[in-house]
């Protein structure tokens, strides 16, 4: 029997660079659900090994919809990597209640629910892997939301290590720093904003998308079968220093 893997936020970024590599091993069936529908059909035409879902998973009744859905297909669900999500950057003092809504709805509330309808389908021995982000642990400026967002389900990582343990459930998460991808890389931003944040990474690069999905792989894998209620930055060493610089 194939392991089923799920990865929301799976049509761009980390979420479809995870599941190309979940999906370059032929014992995995590889599940990704998109919001877009043009998006995820694209998806599905360029990587037929793929499986697509559209859901908006912001809302409970199409996360309710889609699991369904799973279930009836593929019966079970090995790991799960609750990928999606989104940021609004502004002031604190502009942050509006479609802002808040919007990003809650998605961020938070369609993580916790995700997570909440695909456990039951989860036998013992399975993993979930929640994307947070290295921005909550720093203060940002017009970060107020998005990291608020994100610190929410870095907590349920703790939490719900304790309550999944006795199902044989593992979750971790990962927190990646600047990473390339098709909204957010260094080819479409300012030299000088390139240069402003590549000085706060020890590394001096910003990460692929690639070595996000890999450290997802690891998580997932019996290689971290005594991980649980765990966070690994990849950040290329961006949080392991200060705020400021000698020199």
């Amino acid at each position: 029997m194939k392991k089923v893997i799920v990865i929301t936020g799976g049509t761009s970024g980390i979420g479809l660079a995870t599941a190309r590599a979940f999906a370059a091993d032929e014992a995995n069936q590889v599940i990704v659900i998109g919001r877009n529908p043009e998006k995820t059909q694209r998806v599905a035409i360029d990587y037929p090994s793929l499986t697509t879902y559209v859901a908006d998973l912001s809302s409970v009744a199409e996360i309710d919809h889609v699991f369904k859905t799973i279930k009836q297909d593929y019966d079970h669900i090995d790991v799960l990597f609750a990928n999606a999500g989104f940021g609004i950057f502004k002031p604190f003092g502009e942050i509006t209640e479609d802002d808040f809504d919007r990003s809650v709805d998605l961020n938070y509330k369609g993580v916790f629910f995700t997570v909440q309808r695909a456990v039951p389908m989860m036998p013992k021995g399975s993993s979930v892997i929640l994307n947070v982000s290295w921005t909550y642990h720093r203060g940002l400026d017009t970060a107020s939301l998005y990291s608020s967002t994100k610190s929410a389900i870095a907590y349920l990582t703790k939490s719900l290590a304790l309550e999944l343990a006795p199902h044989g459930i593992r979750i971790n998460a990962v927190s990646p720093g600047y990473t390339n991808t098709e909204q957010f890389n260094q080819q479409n931003m300012s030299k000088a904003s390139f240069e402003d944040k590549i000085a706060n990474v020890p590394m001096g690069r910003f990460g692929d998308a690639s070595e996000i999905a890999s450290t997802v792989q690891f998580l997932a894998s019996p290689a971290a079968s005594y991980i649980s209620g765990q966070e690994i930055v990849i950040d290329g060493g961006l949080t392991a220093i200060q705020a400021e610089r000698e020199g």
